[in-house]
């Protein structure tokens, strides 16, 4: 039985066979290597395994080193052993190549499909490439093509494993790939949050002024249609990412005020800020008139801004909570003007635990004595407007606060 010896020096090698009955021999011949069979024949323009390691023999008969190979239509490499690589990724004078298990270089997939090369040159791509998918591969809308994201280093493919979907910063961007390692765009989940939407980013869909395609929505505002998964809707909403690409959202049925640069802005379990009156923590607060106008309001605003339609105005403090109590001589209850209705004339109204009189426009009437209201009642009050007694039969009405509004 003989054996395969090998010695390396400089940059030459020595090989030293000592031949089986099935194996053939190398012999060195001069500086170079050949391989005889059984029949003493030289091995030329052939791949040679020996000891499960492959060689690759030129026109001449010798062993090729150092040099890309050509064979039957397919391209090998021989390292500086003469040993054809197999089965993994190769730098090669300053390029990553992969070669399958029996040495060959792969253009295009791989077989494991973790690599891509080059079409023409075999080298493997790296960063960002727009690629032919799979034809075996199922994907969410059977697309032909796909962009795909290559490690710099390794060259690998990205994609995501458990999950369906994986978001992995390149560069200095967030970006999001499906179990196929193609980007995906648009509203997706990436992880089980509660509330649900904390879970949830949205990539852009092109490339804009702002933003790259497939590029993580960041550190800005963003008017889209909220994801049908969690609010049914098509109605277009205002959303605010953080800088992980996070939606800003309050506590499962709650709302969460949040301070945005100069202004306030009311967010709700669903992520898009909220418009018009809500209330947050008992009191009640007024945040703009529509989508595109919903921060926070202070103020007196001289017409209805609920759902009442009674012709009320309204005052928010400077803080944003509704007034209740006596400004500029109106009555206020949570912001709401109170006010007598035409039949009543005047109304005793209870705030804060004083009953104050007032009439139809809501002004608050002061020194007034046994003023006939319209039922022919009449009311008595102090220089503050509180009643200080009424006839009996006369009495109080209810406070009234907003009409709240959706989550508009």
């Amino acid at each position: 039985m003989k054996k395969l010896v090998m010695f390396v020096t400089g940059f030459y090698f020595v090989l030293a066979i000592i031949n089986t009955s099935f194996a053939g021999r190398i012999e060195k011949v001069g500086e170079y290597y050949r391989y005889f069979d059984d029949n003493g024949s030289v091995a030329r323009n052939e791949i040679v395994e020996v000891d499960r390691k492959k060689y690759y023999f030129n026109d001449e008969g010798y062993a090729v080193f150092n040099s890309w190979v050509e064979y039957n239509d397919n391209m090998y490499y021989a390292n500086n052993e003469a040993v054809l690589e197999t089965d993994g990724v190769y730098d090669i004078e300053g390029y990553k190549y992969y070669l399958d298990s029996e040495g060959k270089l792969k253009k295009g997939w791989s077989d494991d499909y973790l690599y891509y090369g080059d079409l023409e040159d075999g080298y493997l791509l790296n960063g960002f490439q727009e690629l032919e998918i799979p034809k075996d591969w199922a994907t969410e809308s059977q697309e032909k093509t796909g962009w795909f994201y290559f490690d710099t280093n390794t060259c690998k493919r990205v994609f995501a494993n458990d999950d369906p979907y994986i978001c992995k910063m390149v560069g200095n961007k967030r970006y999001c790939f499906d179990q196929n390692g193609i980007i995906r765009t648009g509203w997706r989940l990436i992880k089980d949050t509660t509330p649900v939407m904390k879970g949830w980013m949205y990539f852009a869909e092109e490339t804009n002024d702002e933003f790259k395609f497939g590029e993580a929505i960041t550190d800005t505002w963003y008017a889209v249609e909220p994801p049908t998964e969690v609010v049914p809707s098509s109605e277009v909403r205002y959303f605010y990412f953080n800088g992980q690409g996070q939606p800003r959202t309050a506590p499962a049925g709650k709302y969460q005020k949040v301070r945005l640069g100069e202004k306030t802005f009311l967010f709700n379990e669903y992520g898009y800020a909220v418009y018009g009156i809500h209330e947050v923590s008992g009191e009640y607060y007024y945040f703009g008139p529509d989508v595109r106008d919903c921060s926070m309001k202070t103020g007196q605003f001289n017409k209805s801004i609920d759902n009442s339609n009674d012709g009320a105005s309204f005052y928010f403090e400077s803080d944003g909570r509704g007034i209740s109590g006596v400004k500029s001589n109106k009555l206020y209850y949570k912001g709401k003007l109170q006010m007598a209705s035409p039949e009543q004339r005047y109304a005793g109204i209870e705030v804060g635990g004083r009953v104050y009189l007032v009439n139809t426009s809501g002004t608050v009437m002061k020194n007034k004595k046994k003023v006939k209201d319209g039922d022919g009642l009449w009311w008595t009050t102090n220089s503050s407007g509180m009643v200080t007694s009424k006839e009996d039969g006369a009495d109080y009405t209810k406070a009234m606060p907003p009409e709240l509004s959706e989550d508009k």
